[in-house]
């Protein structure tokens, strides 16, 4: 797998985004009305947590994974914890090492790749290199609401997406997890594209990232997470985008004064492994972690909702941040379309999971969401 995947990702190195239409859709900043209680935004998770199962268990095998999120991040804290609970079960052992411990999000793929590491976690942009329209999951204002964005990749067209990628990469997209609606934090109120002009914003330095900010208009300023902090402290950049549980775990509100609801994304991380490790497991142990995996979706899911709006009440009520709620989104809904999307490669599986929208989404795996958290939201 390792040289096919080297080979594939000299090929693309370059610009993936080469052919695109999209139809005009509508957008809405999501946050439930309700919130579950189990999932506190101020429940706190040690990295030993995340890296140790406790002296009692024996374990016949023991898998290593890695994110860039910080460990109280929804990410860890619900996601990988119930993962590793769930696989302790069956005599699994699951080392998560979190907040960029192992590298970014492309050296974690490129470890996957290599075997150095067994799973990883990242958003879609990142396996460009090794299938460019993979970026589709992306792309701003691709669905209108998280409930859909969970739905649309379980549905036919996605499972069918990620069987012919990894048939071709050997990368295995095992589960779709919510990160959240991405939003701009800055210094200054942010109300519509022109007033991101002249702003240095930190992007995640793929290119779909940077080609919206620059339709956007702002200045894309490619950054690691971890350096997000520094950069903000420092005047290295002026303003950054990410989803509120993101901006609240790493603190990005000590050094911002402004949150401004863009919504520009609503996103989720790609849990993934190889072809290689999944054919090394046997039947049982696939299909225990192809379980857990599914059970942190959900579990990870509950807790992105509830704490975006946990952390928007909190941040409203004690006025350490501003929030502006009135963004003119369909003018960054418009930079988009004139900017960014025509001639893209991946306009062919963008289409066919809006028809797959319009016409009712049949989901092939996993669970249903169940949650009070579903059918509630405020427009920004």
């Amino acid at each position: 797998m390792v040289n096919k995947l080297i080979s594939k990702c000299s090929e693309t190195s370059t610009n993936p985004l080469k052919k695109y239409q999209k139809k005009n859709l509508a957008a809405a900043i999501v946050v439930p009305a309700l919130f579950c209680s189990a999932c506190g935004l101020m429940e706190s998770v040690e990295v030993a947590e995340l890296q140790d199962n406790g002296n009692d268990v024996e374990f016949t095998k023991t898998l290593r994974m890695a994110n860039v999120y910080e460990p109280n991040h929804a990410a860890n804290r619900c996601g990988t914890a119930t993962m590793k609970k769930e696989l302790a079960k069956v005599g699994i052992e699951l080392k998560v090492y979190p907040g960029s411990q192992l590298g970014n999000e492309m050296e974690t793929v490129e470890q996957v790749v290599t075997g150095a590491l067994d799973i990883g976690m990242s958003t879609g942009a990142f396996f460009a290199n090794w299938y460019p329209e993979a970026v589709v999951v992306d792309v701003p204002f691709f669905v209108e609401d998280a409930e859909t964005y969970d739905k649309v990749m379980r549905g036919k067209t996605m499972t069918q997406f990620y069987e012919e990628m990894a048939d071709e990469t050997g990368l295995e997209v095992y589960s779709s997890w919510l990160y959240g609606t991405r939003h701009i934090t800055s210094n200054k109120p942010i109300r519509n594209p022109e007033d991101l002009r002249g702003v240095k914003i930190r992007t995640p330095d793929a290119p779909m990232y940077l080609q919206m900010m620059e339709a956007f208009g702002g200045t894309a300023t490619p950054m690691a997470l971890t350096e997000v902090y520094l950069g903000l402290q420092q005047g290295t950049i002026d303003a950054q985008e990410n989803p509120i549980p993101t901006i609240y775990s790493n603190k990005f509100n000590e050094v911002q004064s402004t949150l401004n609801l863009t919504g520009h994304i609503i996103q989720g991380v790609q849990v993934f492994t190889s072809s290689d490790l999944l054919e090394s497991l046997t039947e049982d142990e696939a299909s225990a972690l192809k379980a857990a995996t599914d059970k942190a979706r959900v579990a990870n899911f509950e807790c992105i909702k509830s704490g975006e709006v946990e952390i928007l009440e909190t941040w409203k009520k004690d006025g350490s941040i501003e929030i502006v709620d009135d963004v003119d989104q369909s003018k960054f809904q418009s930079a988009i379309e004139q900017r960014l999307l025509p001639d893209q490669e991946w306009a062919s599986i963008y289409e066919r999971v809006q028809d797959e929208i319009d016409s009712g989404i049949t989901t092939v795996v996993g669970e249903d969401i169940k949650s009070s958290l579903l059918g509630e939201q405020i427009e920004g």
